[in-house]
């Protein structure tokens, strides 16, 4: 019984003195970080540049960064929600509908962007769909229970493929050559830190087959180039790129990095980098006021949607 209890002790105390490191580890950046951020000014916070808390009192705003968009010959196309299509589809895909159901105000945004990536990418039982950065999301298992072959990415999962799980950075996936025929990222291209957001559209048209195609939803758009942070992140490990305007988290959420860009950049860093065998365009969705009128009480900001599609012959 005295060794039992001498090895507890030891256990104990290594486990104390462990804990104790890492949050003395913790707070030489927290405490810091947390008085720049209660110090900052209104225009180093992320609720000064993003729109999205009230989409519908910005939806003309919206409309301006689409103008912006076609002015600077991003081809930009403005399409509608079917409203009683989307309502079908979520008794349809209940499963979706159930799982983001305690999403509280966001529930029927998350719903959407499935919908929109299934409605606008025509994913069907001829297809091989890869979800983009999924992490915990059951889209894949959906899918695969209706009969369409489908595949979960994350930089999460275990190396390779495993089942229907492949562990890989989106923008160095090391699958083969024309492996899926689409691709798709809902509420997560934002968080590509770096340059993942340029690498993943040309490793997305090296495994692209055919005429396959790829979304990427919400395609988040602003007024100006930010990348929001939590101030309870070390930012150490935070890479910004120095065009870009760093500011504050201070909604409820606590991710390092989430990319707005503005069109101008958009279309310098996205949209110019797309491979010439690629043909990319930027959906607009003119109605969303209105689906956010039938969803009273719901938050829905998904104004676009990024749709590429690959040509069988590059057009240079």
């Amino acid at each position: 019984m005295n060794i039992f209890y001498l090895v507890k002790s030891k256990i104990k105390n290594r486990i104390s003195r462990f804990v104790n490191f890492e949050v003395q580890k913790t707070m030489e950046y927290l405490l810091p970080q947390l008085i720049q951020f209660q110090n900052s000014a209104k225009e180093e916070r992320q609720s000064f540049y993003i729109h999205t808390n009230d989409p519908f009192g910005n939806a003309s705003l919206y409309s301006q960064l689409k103008d912006r968009l076609s002015a600077i010959d991003v081809p930009v196309e403005e399409v509608e929600i079917d409203i009683q299509e989307f309502e079908h589809w979520l008794v349809s895909f209940s499963e979706i509908n159930i799982h983001y159901r305690n999403m509280g105000d966001v529930h029927i945004e998350k719903c959407l962007e499935h919908y929109l990536a299934y409605r606008f990418l025509n994913i069907n039982k001829d297809d091989l769909y890869i979800d983009i950065a999924a992490s915990g999301s059951p889209w894949t298992d959906v899918l695969n229970n209706r009969g369409i072959k489908s595949f979960k990415l994350d930089l999460s999962y275990p190396a390779g493929i495993h089942g229907n799980s492949i562990g890989a950075d989106a923008g160095n996936t090391k699958l083969p050559d024309g492996f899926a025929t689409v691709l798709s990222a809902q509420c997560a291209y934002e968080c590509f830190m770096g340059d993942a957001d340029i690498r993943f559209v040309k490793e997305a048209s090296r495994i692209i087959k055919g005429e396959g195609r790829y979304g990427i939803v919400p395609l988040y758009l602003e007024t100006e180039y930010t990348v929001s942070t939590s101030p309870y992140c070390n930012q150490q490990d935070v890479i910004i790129e120095s065009e870009a305007k760093r500011v504050w988290r201070d909604d409820e959420y606590n991710d390092p990095f989430s990319r707005y860009y503005s069109p101008e950049i958009f279309k310098s860093r996205i949209y110019s980098a797309i491979p010439d065998n690629m043909d990319g365009k930027v959906l607009y969705f003119k109605n969303l006021p209105n689906v956010m009128k039938h969803f009273e009480g719901q938050r829905i900001y998904c104004f676009f949607m990024f749709y590429c599609e690959k040509r069988s012959k590059p057009s240079k």
